[in-house]
């Protein structure tokens, strides 16, 4: 029995990862992408801006989503830039990224991925990945949506994000597949 969710991105790079992820391991769940950029309310917890994100979702569509919410920390730093990883890389690029890391590169994506299906009917997911940026030129280009994936080197792997994309390598550490194996095991039991 086939399931519709939609999945809620602007980011045609995250829908075409999510997709695929799905048409490989749980290929009942038929997704469609919902292309609109949500608000993100300004707070340090992430959680609470995938959540928000989530219900807003759920306002305009009225049926079953999912979305998420990633951010990239770096060690050094308190809680930084996570919710602002976007924002930090059109305001200073990968230049001002350098400058940031350069005595210290341990970083670590995180992200949240919920599940609603109801105004109040909603499950949580956590994907995390530790590694590091590097600055080493490799000849792989990211997706313009997903620029972080050119300078993050996974812990274990010799390849960054940009080089493991498309490979079954990369299900290995990409923090949004651990978080959709999580949905895809709670949502198995759930049936």
């Amino acid at each position: 029995m086939s399931k519709e969710l939609y999945y809620v991105t602007g980011n045609d790079g995250k829908f075409k990862e999510v997709k695929d992820f799905l048409e490989r391991y749980n290929p009942e769940i038929t997704l469609k992408q919902y292309h609109v950029d949500l608000v993100e309310h300004q707070t340090f917890d992430q959680r609470a801006i995938a959540l928000s994100k989530a219900k807003q979702g759920w306002d305009l569509l009225q049926k079953p989503l999912l979305v998420d919410d990633a951010g990239i920390y770096f060690e050094k730093y308190n809680n930084f830039p996570g919710v602002f990883t976007k924002f930090i890389y059109h305001g200073i690029g990968f230049e001002g990224l350098l400058k940031l890391t350069e005595e210290d590169s341990r970083a670590y994506f995180l992200l949240y991925l919920v599940y609603i299906d109801g105004p109040k009917s909603y499950e949580v997911f956590e994907g995390k990945c530790q590694g590091k940026i590097t600055w080493e030129q490799n000849g792989a280009t990211a997706h313009p949506k997903l620029p972080y994936d050119e300078i993050f080197l996974p812990d274990g792997s010799a390849k960054t994000y940009a080089q493991l994309r498309g490979s079954q390598e990369m299900d290995e550490y990409a923090y949004r597949l651990k978080a959709l194996r999580k949905f895809l095991k709670w949502f198995k039991d759930e049936r």
